[in-house]
């Protein structure tokens, strides 16, 4: 099987169409074949029966290639066309269900996508399109993740250029026939099928149309999208070696670079000037939150940060027919948001709605219910998707809970556990290691450091057990014992075991430090918004340290200041 993978209005679909005149070849329609796959992993993995069976990664490779014979009984070369597999992860599993991995991407400038997105949808404000609509989000996550992708597996991929399709099809179909072993095949651009995709389903109408003869369709990006817009999206072509957007610089990413770069006091000054000069844009609001919150000034920084739902950074979508909560007597229904660690350290807000006299509904990812069903604040614990029909007379979203509960400054925070601790024996010297979290969140924050690093400080310091479930897991050395990680219970019970854990920014640090586990976590220059108050002590959790980052790319400081600790501890 070969792989579609391109940018969204990159020509994915007129490519499918010229390999289907093709007698020896069959390309799909937008496929889900990636995600059904991925689904089968995660199933496998997360399932209590996997390490009960004695499972073993021969088995769920089977499986994948099972599924992969069962879509297409062909004997025709399959392309199938999906966005998914030009993920590192995916690439690095599909090589082990079918050995050589090959991926043809079309691709095309940004701009030049944003503005054949803007042709097709004629949207009335721009600029709030091109920062904000679920297609252009989705292209922006489809060129980082093929980017990702492509750094890590070059030889695996090969670029077809848009304009370069339109206008010279056939070299470009030779080079493909290459690539993929395939003989030369002459084509007919005169008389093109139009796709078997039914946009319907999307929701946009002549979303995956192609015109009966190759051409290209004329234009001016820059006139659809104006001057600054166009400017500000320009560049970034990594498949050409071209530098990341963008070529102007905005005042938001000036303040941002400085942050990256560790000049706090800069990018500081760089947030509060913008905020000033533009109040009424919700990214700069988002930005100066954090800098509130680095002073600890609760209360003005989680209503700056509250704004970025006006952008889709900040909360969830989902939204209650019943009133915002806002210190009334009822039943609160206290949704929890984003990922699995950020409502671990949301689920405290249950003691202060019980405070106020309120019965407390709380709606949570499936993985979380039984965890959360042990705290005695919590009444009745639901999944999110069960949510909407649960009775409720307030709502409360999770991250905007700090505002409505009337926190001010760091003062007001409580850093005493609030799940309560598994009954099981501390097992003397216990560590618990985790050196990464999810790979879909590494990039924001460049919370993964060197788990070598973690490793070299810890071996023949203390007794160690891995707390590593998912990517990453592979690196663990032969000396750090396995434990059961099958569920969320099973772990809090096996931090309950420890003496102190070591971990990155993950669940693991936040269910750790809310069950009152000593806990040491390795954050980046640039922490997470729950991190921002400088120091080694987090105002959220009593227990809990931070080891800082104090360079960007230089994980050397924090693991210095661990072995320190870790010997005066030994010493003791």
């Amino acid at each position: 099987m070969i792989f579609l993978s391109s940018l969204p209005r990159s020509g994915s679909t007129l490519l499918a169409s010229l390999l289907n005149q093709r007698p020896d070849v069959y390309a799909s329609p937008t496929s889900n074949l990636s995600d059904t796959m991925g689904a089968a992993v995660q199933m496998w993995e997360q399932s209590p029966t996997t390490k009960a069976s004695g499972g073993e990664e021969n088995d769920i490779i089977r499986i994948l290639q099972g599924i992969q014979n069962a879509r297409y009984d062909t004997d025709k070369l399959v392309f199938d066309k999906g966005r998914g597999w030009a993920a590192q992860q995916i690439i690095k599993t599909m090589m082990k269900v079918q050995g050589d991995v090959k991926i043809v991407a079309t691709v095309r400038p940004v701009a030049e996508c944003l503005a054949s997105f803007a042709k097709l949808m004629k949207p009335e404000n721009i600029t709030d399109f091109c920062k904000r609509d679920e297609l252009t989000q989705h292209l922006f996550r489809s060129y980082e993740i093929m980017k990702a992708g492509y750094k890590e597996y070059p030889d695996n991929f090969l670029f077809i250029e848009y304009d370069d399709l339109v206008c010279d099809p056939q070299f470009q179909l030779n080079r493909i026939a290459e690539f993929v072993g395939l003989d030369s095949f002459v084509h007919d651009f005169d008389n093109v099928e139009d796709s078997k995709e039914i946009d319907e389903a999307w929701g946009i109408e002549d979303l995956h149309k192609v015109r009966p003869k190759v051409s290209k369709s004329v234009y001016s990006a820059r006139n659809l999208l104006g001057d600054a817009l166009y400017n500000f999206y320009q560049g970034g072509e990594f498949w050409n070696d071209k530098p990341d957007p963008i070529s102007v610089k905005q005042p938001i990413h000036i303040q941002h670079d400085a942050l990256m770069k560790g000049d706090f006091k800069k990018s500081k000054q760089l947030a509060y000037k913008n905020l000033k000069e533009f109040p009424n844009d919700p990214d700069i609001a988002f930005n100066a939150g954090w800098a509130k919150l680095s002073e600890g000034k609760v209360a003005e920084g989680y209503e700056l940060l509250d704004r970025g739902r006006e952008t889709t950074v900040w909360g969830d979508p989902f939204q209650s027919t019943q009133p915002i909560w806002n210190g009334e007597k009822g039943t609160v229904l206290l949704r929890l948001e984003r990922g699995l660690g950020d409502q671990l350290h949301q689920v405290r807000y249950a003691r202060d709605l019980k405070a106020a006299g309120c019965t407390v509904v709380v709606s949570a990812q499936s993985q979380l219910a039984e965890v959360i069903s042990t705290i005695p604040e919590v009444d009745v614990v639901v999944q999110h998707e069960a949510a909407a029909g649960v009775y409720h007379d307030y709502f409360l979203p999770a991250m905007s809970a700090p505002i409505q509960l009337g926190y001010k400054t760091n003062a007001d925070l409580d850093g005493t556990p609030y799940i309560p601790r598994p009954d099981v024996d501390v097992v003397p010297n216990r560590a618990g290691l985790r050196w990464s979290g999810l790979p879909a969140y590494e990039h924001a924050t460049k919370r993964k450091f060197p788990h070598e690093l973690l490793f070299n400080t810890m071996k023949n310091r203390a007794n160690c057990i891995n707390l590593q479930r998912d990517d990453g897991a592979e690196h663990c050395p032969n000396w750090v014992e396995q434990v059961d990680l099958s569920t969320w219970t099973a772990t809090a019970k096996t931090l309950a075991s420890c003496e102190f854990v070591v971990t990155s920014c993950t669940g693991v640090a936040h269910l750790a430090g809310a069950m009152g586990v000593p806990t040491k976590v390795i954050i980046p220059v640039v922490p997470y918004y729950l991190w921002t108050y400088p120091g080694s002590s987090t105002p959220y959790y009593d227990n809990v340290s931070l080891l800082r980052q104090t360079k960007p790319d230089d994980w050397l400081a924090p693991f210095l200041e661990l072995a320190g600790t870790l010997e005066t501890r030994l010493a003791a």
